[in-house]
Protein backbone atom coordinates (compact mmCIF):
# COMPACT_ATOMS: atom_id res chain seq x y z
CA UNK A 1 0.00 0.00 0.00
CA UNK A 2 1.32 3.60 -1.12
CA UNK A 3 1.45 6.46 1.14
CA UNK A 4 -1.30 8.12 -0.54
CA UNK A 5 -3.61 5.50 0.13
CA UNK A 6 -2.55 5.24 3.63
CA UNK A 7 -3.25 8.63 4.63
CA UNK A 8 -6.99 8.27 3.05
CA UNK A 9 -7.44 5.76 5.71
CA UNK A 10 -5.91 7.04 9.02
CA UNK A 11 -7.97 10.38 7.51
CA UNK A 12 -10.66 8.86 10.14
CA UNK A 13 -10.73 6.83 12.98
CA UNK A 14 -13.92 4.61 11.69
CA UNK A 15 -11.81 4.43 8.44
CA UNK A 16 -8.04 3.40 10.52
CA UNK A 17 -10.69 0.75 13.21
CA UNK A 18 -11.79 -1.22 9.79
CA UNK A 19 -8.60 -1.48 7.81
CA UNK A 20 -7.02 -2.88 11.38
CA UNK A 21 -10.07 -4.72 11.89
CA UNK A 22 -9.65 -6.13 7.72
CA UNK A 23 -6.41 -7.42 9.00
CA UNK A 24 -7.28 -8.88 12.14
CA UNK A 25 -4.78 -6.92 14.31
CA UNK A 26 -8.54 -5.95 16.01
CA UNK A 27 -10.31 -8.89 16.43
CA UNK A 28 -14.29 -9.08 15.50
CA UNK A 29 -16.05 -11.17 18.62
CA UNK A 30 -19.42 -13.12 17.95
CA UNK A 31 -19.78 -14.31 21.43
CA UNK A 32 -18.57 -12.53 25.06
CA UNK A 33 -14.85 -13.41 25.43
CA UNK A 34 -15.59 -14.30 29.14
CA UNK A 35 -18.62 -16.63 29.33
CA UNK A 36 -19.48 -17.32 25.44
CA UNK A 37 -22.29 -16.20 25.52
CA UNK A 38 -24.09 -14.65 22.26
CA UNK A 39 -26.01 -12.09 23.91
CA UNK A 40 -23.71 -9.20 23.18
CA UNK A 41 -23.53 -5.16 21.91
CA UNK A 42 -22.03 -2.33 21.56
CA UNK A 43 -22.88 -0.10 24.38
CA UNK A 44 -20.54 3.19 23.43
CA UNK A 45 -18.20 3.77 20.28
CA UNK A 46 -15.42 1.46 21.60
CA UNK A 47 -16.83 -0.79 23.92
CA UNK A 48 -18.88 -4.06 24.09
CA UNK A 49 -21.03 -5.54 26.71
CA UNK A 50 -22.39 -9.27 27.55
CA UNK A 51 -25.84 -9.28 28.92
CA UNK A 52 -25.89 -12.57 30.56
CA UNK A 53 -22.47 -12.02 32.56
CA UNK A 54 -22.94 -7.83 32.47
CA UNK A 55 -19.04 -8.08 31.54
CA UNK A 56 -18.33 -5.14 28.76
CA UNK A 57 -14.97 -4.99 27.11
CA UNK A 58 -13.05 -2.64 24.52
CA UNK A 59 -12.57 -2.99 20.77
CA UNK A 60 -8.98 -3.33 21.24
CA UNK A 61 -9.18 -6.62 23.76
CA UNK A 62 -7.03 -9.02 22.87
CA UNK A 63 -4.81 -6.85 20.26
CA UNK A 64 -1.27 -5.42 19.78
CA UNK A 65 -3.27 -2.10 21.08
CA UNK A 66 -4.74 -3.01 24.23
CA UNK A 67 -2.83 -1.24 26.43
CA UNK A 68 -1.70 1.95 23.42
CA UNK A 69 -3.48 4.64 24.21
CA UNK A 70 -3.60 5.89 21.47
CA UNK A 71 -5.65 6.97 18.00
CA UNK A 72 -5.84 3.83 15.00
CA UNK A 73 -4.87 6.22 12.68
CA UNK A 74 -1.46 7.07 14.80
CA UNK A 75 -0.59 3.10 15.27
CA UNK A 76 -1.28 2.92 11.40
CA UNK A 77 1.22 5.40 10.85
CA UNK A 78 3.59 4.16 12.94
CA UNK A 79 3.86 1.12 11.78
CA UNK A 80 4.76 2.45 8.17
CA UNK A 81 7.42 4.27 9.78
CA UNK A 82 8.84 1.18 11.28
CA UNK A 83 8.47 -0.46 7.87
CA UNK A 84 10.20 2.21 6.31
CA UNK A 85 13.05 1.95 9.46
CA UNK A 86 12.55 5.31 10.37
CA UNK A 87 14.21 4.91 14.12
CA UNK A 88 11.65 5.66 16.88
CA UNK A 89 13.45 8.87 17.88
CA UNK A 90 12.49 10.24 14.59
CA UNK A 91 9.05 8.93 13.85
CA UNK A 92 7.81 10.16 17.53
CA UNK A 93 8.19 13.88 16.10
CA UNK A 94 6.47 12.77 13.21
CA UNK A 95 3.53 11.20 14.99
CA UNK A 96 3.16 13.90 17.23
CA UNK A 97 3.52 10.90 20.14
CA UNK A 98 5.71 11.31 23.12
CA UNK A 99 8.93 9.01 22.84
CA UNK A 100 8.29 6.14 25.23
CA UNK A 101 5.27 5.46 23.76
CA UNK A 102 6.78 5.40 19.81
CA UNK A 103 9.60 3.18 21.68
CA UNK A 104 6.72 1.25 23.32
CA UNK A 105 5.07 0.73 19.87
CA UNK A 106 8.29 -0.85 18.12
CA UNK A 107 9.02 -2.81 20.88
CA UNK A 108 5.38 -4.38 20.62
CA UNK A 109 6.03 -4.91 16.43
CA UNK A 110 9.59 -6.33 16.96
CA UNK A 111 8.10 -8.57 19.80
CA UNK A 112 5.19 -9.76 17.20
CA UNK A 113 7.70 -10.13 14.35
CA UNK A 114 9.83 -12.33 17.11
CA UNK A 115 6.34 -14.65 18.03
CA UNK A 116 5.75 -15.08 14.52
CA UNK A 117 9.22 -16.04 13.47
CA UNK A 118 9.52 -18.54 15.98
CA UNK A 119 6.74 -20.45 15.45
CA UNK A 120 8.21 -20.97 11.87
CA UNK A 121 9.18 -24.72 11.89
CA UNK A 122 9.38 -25.69 8.14
CA UNK A 123 12.80 -27.20 7.09
CA UNK A 124 15.36 -25.29 4.47
CA UNK A 125 16.09 -27.73 1.84
CA UNK A 126 17.82 -27.76 -1.26
CA UNK A 127 21.32 -26.04 -1.44
CA UNK A 128 22.33 -24.03 1.82
CA UNK A 129 24.99 -22.26 3.50
CA UNK A 130 25.44 -22.05 6.84
CA UNK A 131 27.73 -19.76 9.20
CA UNK A 132 28.45 -18.48 12.04
CA UNK A 133 28.99 -14.43 12.86
CA UNK A 134 29.82 -12.54 15.86
CA UNK A 135 27.96 -9.17 17.53
CA UNK A 136 28.27 -6.63 19.98
CA UNK A 137 31.02 -6.66 22.96
CA UNK A 138 34.28 -4.91 22.94
CA UNK A 139 36.98 -6.24 20.29
CA UNK A 140 39.15 -7.45 23.33
CA UNK A 141 41.72 -9.73 23.21
CA UNK A 142 41.34 -12.91 20.42
CA UNK A 143 39.26 -11.81 17.06
CA UNK A 144 36.99 -13.60 14.56
CA UNK A 145 36.30 -17.29 16.14
CA UNK A 146 35.72 -16.97 19.80
CA UNK A 147 36.27 -13.50 20.00
CA UNK A 148 35.66 -12.38 23.76
CA UNK A 149 32.76 -10.34 24.95
CA UNK A 150 30.72 -10.92 21.74
CA UNK A 151 26.98 -12.66 20.80
CA UNK A 152 27.89 -15.89 18.38
CA UNK A 153 25.22 -16.33 16.07
CA UNK A 154 24.73 -19.30 14.02
CA UNK A 155 22.47 -18.83 10.28
CA UNK A 156 21.11 -20.69 7.50
CA UNK A 157 20.29 -19.77 4.30
CA UNK A 158 18.56 -21.83 1.19
CA UNK A 159 19.26 -20.64 -1.67
CA UNK A 160 16.80 -18.61 -3.56
CA UNK A 161 14.62 -19.21 -0.09
CA UNK A 162 14.81 -17.80 3.67
CA UNK A 163 17.05 -17.62 5.87
CA UNK A 164 17.07 -18.72 9.33
CA UNK A 165 19.00 -17.61 12.65
CA UNK A 166 19.68 -18.23 16.10
CA UNK A 167 21.45 -17.15 19.29
CA UNK A 168 24.00 -20.18 20.13
CA UNK A 169 25.93 -20.37 23.48
CA UNK A 170 28.81 -21.01 21.82
CA UNK A 171 30.06 -22.17 17.91
CA UNK A 172 31.31 -26.09 19.31
CA UNK A 173 30.38 -29.21 16.69
CA UNK A 174 27.35 -29.95 18.66
CA UNK A 175 25.51 -27.13 19.21
CA UNK A 176 25.78 -26.22 15.67
CA UNK A 177 24.92 -30.01 14.09
CA UNK A 178 22.34 -29.40 16.65
CA UNK A 179 20.84 -26.45 15.09
CA UNK A 180 21.39 -27.65 11.69
CA UNK A 181 19.35 -31.17 12.23
CA UNK A 182 16.41 -28.67 13.30
CA UNK A 183 15.87 -26.25 10.54
CA UNK A 184 17.88 -28.35 7.93
CA UNK A 185 15.70 -31.63 5.60
CA UNK A 186 18.09 -34.31 5.64
CA UNK A 187 20.03 -35.02 2.36
CA UNK A 188 19.94 -31.17 1.49
CA UNK A 189 23.52 -30.17 -0.21
CA UNK A 190 25.08 -27.57 3.10
CA UNK A 191 28.12 -25.48 1.78
CA UNK A 192 29.81 -24.38 4.47
CA UNK A 193 33.77 -22.89 4.92
CA UNK A 194 36.91 -24.85 6.65
CA UNK A 195 35.33 -24.35 9.99
CA UNK A 196 36.44 -27.68 11.94
CA UNK A 197 32.51 -27.68 13.56
CA UNK A 198 30.93 -28.39 10.41
CA UNK A 199 32.81 -31.66 10.35
CA UNK A 200 30.00 -33.84 11.30
CA UNK A 201 27.35 -32.78 8.56
CA UNK A 202 28.00 -36.42 6.03
CA UNK A 203 27.88 -38.36 9.80
CA UNK A 204 24.23 -36.79 9.92
CA UNK A 205 22.40 -37.50 6.62
CA UNK A 206 23.60 -34.21 4.77
CA UNK A 207 25.72 -34.08 1.72
CA UNK A 208 28.18 -30.96 2.70
CA UNK A 209 30.86 -29.19 0.56
CA UNK A 210 32.94 -26.89 1.79
CA UNK A 211 35.31 -23.87 0.35
CA UNK A 212 38.55 -22.84 1.71
CA UNK A 213 37.75 -18.87 2.07
CA UNK A 214 41.69 -18.57 2.58
CA UNK A 215 42.09 -19.44 -1.28
CA UNK A 216 39.79 -18.34 -2.60
CA UNK A 217 35.56 -17.36 -1.99
CA UNK A 218 33.79 -19.22 -4.63
CA UNK A 219 34.75 -22.88 -6.64
CA UNK A 220 31.79 -22.87 -8.94
CA UNK A 221 28.47 -23.80 -6.90
CA UNK A 222 30.66 -23.81 -3.31
CA UNK A 223 30.96 -20.27 -1.53
CA UNK A 224 28.91 -18.77 1.42
CA UNK A 225 28.21 -15.35 -0.26
CA UNK A 226 24.68 -15.91 0.78
CA UNK A 227 24.91 -16.31 4.59
CA UNK A 228 27.86 -13.53 4.46
CA UNK A 229 25.53 -11.22 2.38
CA UNK A 230 23.07 -11.15 5.22
CA UNK A 231 25.63 -10.84 7.99
CA UNK A 232 26.35 -7.45 6.21
CA UNK A 233 23.05 -6.71 6.02
CA UNK A 234 22.28 -7.02 9.70
CA UNK A 235 25.51 -5.62 11.06
CA UNK A 236 24.56 -2.35 8.62
CA UNK A 237 21.03 -1.93 10.03
CA UNK A 238 22.26 -2.84 13.56
CA UNK A 239 24.65 0.61 13.84
CA UNK A 240 22.30 3.43 13.07
CA UNK A 241 21.11 1.90 16.85
CA UNK A 242 24.06 2.90 18.06
CA UNK A 243 24.10 -0.55 20.68
CA UNK A 244 21.87 -2.97 21.05
CA UNK A 245 21.39 -4.26 24.77
CA UNK A 246 21.78 -8.23 25.20
CA UNK A 247 18.49 -8.84 25.84
CA UNK A 248 16.93 -6.49 23.46
CA UNK A 249 19.29 -8.42 20.49
CA UNK A 250 17.24 -11.13 20.02
CA UNK A 251 14.15 -8.94 18.91
CA UNK A 252 16.11 -7.14 16.59
CA UNK A 253 18.16 -9.50 15.16
CA UNK A 254 14.63 -11.39 14.25
CA UNK A 255 13.63 -8.42 13.10
CA UNK A 256 16.11 -8.61 10.41
CA UNK A 257 15.25 -12.05 10.00
CA UNK A 258 12.17 -10.93 9.29
CA UNK A 259 12.68 -7.98 7.07
CA UNK A 260 15.22 -10.34 4.59
CA UNK A 261 12.95 -12.96 4.27
CA UNK A 262 9.45 -10.64 3.40
CA UNK A 263 11.37 -7.68 1.69
CA UNK A 264 9.09 -8.45 -1.47
CA UNK A 265 6.00 -7.89 1.02
CA UNK A 266 6.60 -6.70 4.38
CA UNK A 267 3.64 -4.85 4.36
CA UNK A 268 1.38 -7.77 4.41
CA UNK A 269 3.84 -10.09 6.37
CA UNK A 270 3.42 -7.51 8.76
CA UNK A 271 -0.09 -7.61 9.29
CA UNK A 272 -0.04 -10.97 9.37
CA UNK A 273 2.35 -10.77 12.50
CA UNK A 274 0.14 -8.37 14.42
CA UNK A 275 -3.22 -10.38 13.37
CA UNK A 276 -1.90 -13.47 15.10
CA UNK A 277 0.06 -12.64 18.04
CA UNK A 278 -2.52 -14.78 20.59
Amino acid sequence: MNLVELLQIASSEEKAEGFLRERGVLKTFDSCPFCHAKNIGKIRRNFYKCYKCKKEWSVRKDSILEDLKIPFSKFILAVKLFILEVPAHKSHKELDLAYNTTHKIYTKLRQCIYKFVSKDDQLLSGEVEIDESYFGGKRKGSRGRGAKNKIPVFGILERNGKVKVEIVKDVSAETLLRETIKKVKRGSLIYTDKFKSYDGLVMYGFKHERIDKSVKFANGKVYINGIEGFWSYVKERLLKFHGVSKDNFIYYLKELEFRYNFMDNIDDSLYKCLGGIN
